[in-house]
């Protein structure tokens, strides 16, 4: 994983382009082992709480609700987004996260659910101004 993110920011290099942001999803890997791979966003897995002292806090987080949660209904999803947008905010209170399902939509899921899921995100994601 090391090796495959040097040799894309040397080729964006050789080719004069732009360094991109990179995110690595390493199923089942250790979130710090994961950060130090040089990559700038880790995906999470539902499995793994964010707040993770081991996680250095220069690496941006990227997911973590249970896609299983899509075939819970309204309220378990609400009472879960409410969940993980609280824990996110305190492992990234000033540098924010990337609110996402820990492992993608499985199939069969109801369309509205889905979109109640990124409806509850945009609610419970939001700073508040002081």
């Amino acid at each position: 994983m090391v090796q495959i993110a040097d040799r894309v920011r040397e080729q964006l290099r050789e080719r004069g382009l732009a360094c991109v942001p990179m995110i690595l999803f390493a199923k089942g890997a250790s979130p710090a082992l994961a950060a130090t791979a040089k990559y700038d966003v880790v995906g999470l897995d539902w499995t793994v709480d964010p707040r993770d002292g081991s996680i250095p806090q220069d690496v941006a987080l990227q997911g973590n609700l249970d896609p299983v949660v899509l075939y819970g209904g309204q309220e378990a999803i609400e009472r879960e987004v409410k969940r993980v947008c609280a824990e996110f905010r305190a492992a990234r209170p000033t540098t924010g996260w990337i609110a996402n399902l820990g492992h993608g939509i499985t199939p069969g899921v109801d369309p509205d659910d889905l979109k109640w899921f990124f409806e509850r995100v945009h609610k419970y994601s939001k700073v508040e101004k002081k």
